[in-house]
């Protein structure tokens, strides 16, 4: 599971999901250079940041990567990232979350400057999508329904790239994720509460852990106890984390890389004890060629992640990393971008390139931080309908991670919004106008869902006319054998006797009504 979300688990009011795994259902039916290492930001109030430690050029077993520069490249072209401004998942409608793993990738390589400028400007400024969407729709924000994950991974970018999170997007962004904090286990169906200490509305390790991320990040350390020691309680007894909250007792490969390197930036001495089970549990997930196993194979996702965590405590799993990189070079394809799986056909999955780009950089998101506010960004580019030129791949890096010390992190230069309070207010007409924004959302965030993929619709959609190219070829021949009024097939006509036999071959009699009903009405067999 992406980090897109991943994000990606978030159970909101969705209008195309249901539909979309209905339809899967039925169709399986019916079908039987080096790149250096970023300087990290500095964590107030978190004291086990010697737990993000990346491997030392002197610890660093040196391995042949995927290419970088044109896996950015790839991740920048017109061709997908719309406008310069998001990504889609289906025509019109931006997938913010998986815009801002794109984001992540982009600051973690630092190849491409301008196009991650242009994407945090859309999101700062509140940018629609042709549908009329904004990134404050797909997060709730100021609504009954907020995302506390979707909040904290907005956050989380706006740390990154050294923006103000307590001023992005029009809103308090740290306020509105310290109110998201649940008190209590909601009642009855209530879905927004898990139990204290989740976040509101985050239904998977991967939300939690994005909020965890950004609270701490933010020197939240006492706000981000409570949701600390609920993802704590989540470690299965060997190390890994389940992919579901409440608790789904799977083990998932991406969600324990989440939660480790959420949990090594908490304090404590639980914490440090996590992060060391994790990773370690992670390595012995290791497949031979490098990969690790996740529900539909090899996963291109999972190794980027796997590679993040395992870099947390790089000195005891260099092969590891080197074995996965290996792995990730094997999985990119000639465009710059990287297959799904291992197996199976190839070709380039946008949510799978995010993350094994920003992944083979071997930086956790707990520190990866590349500072924009130093530059002019440059005005959006624009739209021409005329065919996008392809982007010209630069110089092939080989990847090395290596160990940078702690940078000094660079603040924004403008003053951050003071502080909303603790819980938002809603507005006073959410109440009678509740679902147009929740059909919004849904339609902005169906597309974090691994299962409504855009790779699923279009196989969907194939199968589809294929099934309904045979439907009208059988009725076709339906009809040249057994003509309008013939009876009501072969079966009946052997049965009967001579006589009636030939009363229905003229059409007349209850034989031939019946038949003659039958084709042209299809109630026939």
């Amino acid at each position: 599971m992406p980090l897109a979300s991943a994000s990606s688990a978030v159970i909101r009011v969705r209008v195309l999901a249901p539909a979309a795994a209905l339809i899967a259902v039925a169709c399986m039916s019916a079908v039987g250079g080096s790149a250096p290492v970023r300087g990290s930001a500095p964590v107030r109030g978190s004291a086990p940041l010697a737990l993000a430690a990346r491997v030392t050029p002197a610890l660093a077993a040196r391995a042949t990567g995927p290419d970088l520069s044109s896996g950015s490249a790839y991740l920048a072209a017109p061709a997908n990232l719309i406008g310069g401004h998001y990504y889609e998942s289906f025509p019109g409608y931006a997938d913010f979350g998986l815009t801002m793993d794109g984001a992540f990738a982009l600051a973690a390589t630092g190849d491409d400057n301008p196009a991650l400028k242009r994407i945090v400007a859309f999101l700062d400024r509140d940018g629609k999508d042709p549908s009329g969407n904004t990134v404050n729709d797909w997060t709730g924000i100021g609504t009954a329904f907020a995302s506390g994950g979707a909040i904290g991974k907005e956050a989380l970018l706006a740390e990154v790239t050294g923006d103000n999170p307590r001023d992005f997007g029009g809103h308090d962004l740290i306020a509105a994720l310290d109110a998201a904090v649940c008190a209590r286990a909601g009642a009855g169906a209530d879905p927004s509460c898990a139990a204290a200490g989740n976040y509101a509305y985050a239904t998977s390790v991967f939300d939690q852990a994005l909020g965890i991320m950004a609270q701490l990040r933010a020197g939240q350390a006492s706000e981000a106890s409570a949701p600390v020691a609920y993802l704590e309680s989540l470690r299965n007894a060997d190390g890994s984390f389940p992919s579901l909250i409440p608790d789904s007792g799977d083990q998932d490969v991406d969600s324990t890389a989440m939660a480790v390197m959420a949990l090594a930036l908490a304090p404590g001495a639980r914490a440090a004890a996590d992060v060391s089970s994790g990773v370690a549990w992670i390595a012995r997930r290791q497949e031979h060629n490098g990969g690790f196993p996740s529900a539909g194979g090899e996963s291109v996702n999972s190794a980027g992640l796997a590679i993040q965590a395992l870099t947390l405590q790089a000195a005891g799993y260099r092969s590891q990393i080197s074995a996965a990189l290996s792995f990730l070079a094997r999985a990119q394809n000639a465009n710059g971008g990287f297959s799904a799986y291992a197996t199976g056909p190839r070709g380039s999955n946008l949510r799978a390139s995010t993350q094994a780009v920003g992944g083979a950089v071997g930086m956790s998101f707990g520190t990866l931080h590349r500072d924009l506010a130093a530059a002019t960004t440059p005005p959006p580019p624009v739209r021409s309908p005329a065919p996008r030129p392809s982007r010209t791949p630069a110089a092939r890096k080989t990847v090395t991670v290596t160990v940078s010390s702690s940078a000094a992190r660079a603040t924004r230069s403008r003053p951050p919004a003071a502080a909303a309070a603790s819980t938002p207010t809603p507005d006073p007409s959410a109440a009678s106008a509740a679902s147009a924004p929740r059909v919004r959302r849904a339609l902005a965030a169906a597309g974090n869902d691994a299962s409504v993929a855009t790779a699923l619709w279009r196989a969907t959609a194939a199968v589809a006319i294929m099934a309904a190219v045979v439907i009208g070829l059988l009725l076709l021949r339906r009809r040249r054998m057994y003509p309008r009024g013939s009876g009501q097939g072969m079966n009946a006509a052997a049965g009967a006797s001579p006589a009636a036999r030939a009363t229905a071959a003229r059409g007349t009699g209850p034989a031939g009504s019946a038949g003659g009903a039958g084709v042209a009405g299809g109630a026939g067999p």
